[in-house]
């Protein structure tokens, strides 16, 4: 009585202590096995095949553990604690492992003072900081043109400067307005004064033409929209007519 007796598959046999009327031996007692279905973070328990008494756990995702927290990644999935975005862990499978492999972002040389004052901000990874630098930042840029119109030439070149740079645009959560908050700034004329050049026509005749001359450039603000970039350019399109 109690020992083990050998049967059938997926089952535990044990010689029990009740007898048998009908051959006066000791009944034979089964019973299925009892699977253990509960598996470690990140595995599932999953049946495999009928020949097989119980499922088995399979990894599904990657456990990171840091700092005594652990954060589940699916395959593939990137993830970077809050604390430190530069700092990158990618979920990824090596045959039937997943391993969370770390990667740091390597920032360029960020020198603030050659930065345009009120520009210094955050990058889209959230890791590096940018800004307009100085020498990129919105300014007057001088170059000299032939003027065209209605089959018209000036005679000469004519000085027709214009803006070119960058400005301040970002995009950052407002916890008052519950919402993400667009600031956008473009380079464009401060100030300007009319200028008339004479132009010379194919057939001996002269014409005058008046054009904008961009005297001053600097940053002003604009609507975040593709249609608002699109008149910025027409204007500075037309202004070289």
């Amino acid at each position: 009585p109690s020992s083990s007796v050998p049967a059938v598959a997926c089952q535990d046999c044990t010689c029990s202590n009740e007898i048998d009327p009908s051959s006066g031996l000791f009944k034979i007692v089964c019973e299925f096995q009892q699977c253990n279905e509960i598996c470690d973070l990140g595995y599932e328990y999953v049946e495999t095949n009928s020949y097989d008494c119980c499922g088995k756990c399979v990894q599904k995702q990657c456990v990171l553990n840091l700092n005594g927290t652990k954060q589940l990644l699916n395959e593939g999935e990137t993830w970077s604690p809050p604390e430190n975005m530069c700092e990158h862990y990618t979920c990824m499978r090596n045959g039937d492992t997943l391993t969370a492999l770390s990667s740091q972002i390597i920032c360029p040389h960020f020198q603030e003072s050659n930065c345009h004052p009120d520009t210094i901000q955050t990058a889209a990874n959230g890791c590096c900081k940018i800004c307009v630098e100085i020498d990129k930042a919105c300014k007057l840029i001088s170059t000299k043109t032939l003027v065209s119109r209605h089959g018209c030439q000036s005679e000469h070149e004519v000085e027709m400067p214009y803006c070119e740079g960058s400005c301040n645009t970002f995009t950052k959560y407002s916890a008052a307005a519950a919402a993400l908050e667009h600031s956008c700034s473009c380079c464009k004329e401060t100030r300007s004064s009319n200028r008339t050049v004479d132009l010379l026509c194919l057939n001996g005749g002269k014409i005058t033409h008046t054009y904008m001359y961009v005297e001053e450039c600097g940053c002003g603000h604009t609507e975040c929209t593709t249609t608002a970039g699109l008149r910025a350019r027409k204007k500075r399109s037309s202004m070289l007519l």
